[in-house]
């Protein structure tokens, strides 16, 4: 990533003001620690809940082919270096949505008028290669920016009329999505709002391998009892 993006992350990070969530043992969450977070906080809980699941042959064929997970006392411990390089190259460059030569689906949900695709960061403007006259984001772009962004309502300017239980998911494999993304959602609703969420081990994009439990706790959280017989 190149530097400039880095300070950017840096800077956005600290101007949430999240703090880790209660138990953790983490109160800001910076670009500094964010990776210690992550893996204390929910990547180890999880590897530890799928190898523990395992009967014990399956588990010692998995850590003998996962050699960075140190397994002892019935815990997974290891590195946040060697956990990327488990998970493997990003499925995206960076800028990851707001492309330079506007290609990006992004691009296009901020088309307005007879412009189909425009930028919507001012690093990518900047650096725009498709010899656009302006190198600034159009000046409705901030507005729609808010409209479309969650950390918007939970962080910057809180949203009372917000809902108060969260269910978030997303596998440790997802080369799409940062998982910086869910677990800032999570710290986000530390407003006092119910926040269910983890990380499903070895699963990828979009992975869904709970559904029973979602069902079970939106009927705890609706207060349903079941059809009426």
């Amino acid at each position: 990533m190149p530097k400039e993006l880095r300070a950017q992350f840096a800077e956005y990070q600290a101007k949430l003001r999240l703090r880790g969530l209660k138990g953790s043992g983490f109160d800001a969450l910076t670009a500094r620690n964010y990776d210690e977070y992550l893996v204390k906080q929910y990547l180890e809980p999880s590897a530890t809940k799928y190898l523990t699941a395992l009967s014990d042959s399956d588990r010692a064929t998995y850590l003998a082919k996962t050699t960075f997970i140190t397994w002892s006392g019935g815990k997974a411990t290891f590195t946040w270096d060697d956990f990327v390089t488990h998970v493997g190259a990003r499925k995206k460059t960076t800028p990851t949505f707001d492309a330079f030569d506007l290609s990006a689906g992004e691009n296009n949900v901020f088309g307005a008028g007879t412009t189909e695709n425009r930028h919507f960061t001012a690093y990518s403007a900047k650096n725009d290669t498709t010899g656009l006259s302006s190198k600034r984001v159009a000046a409705d772009i901030p507005e729609k920016l808010h409209l479309m962004k969650p950390m918007y309502h939970l962080a910057e300017k809180v949203n009372g009329r917000r809902s108060k239980h969260w269910w978030i998911r997303l596998g440790t494999n997802d080369s799409d999505t940062s998982h910086v993304i869910s677990a800032n959602l999570a710290a986000a609703n530390g407003l006092g709002d119910e926040v269910n969420h983890l990380y499903y081990w070895d699963e990828g994009h979009g992975a869904n391998t709970d559904p029973g439990d979602f069902i079970t706790w939106i009927a705890k959280v609706t207060g349903y009892k079941g059809p009426k017989k």
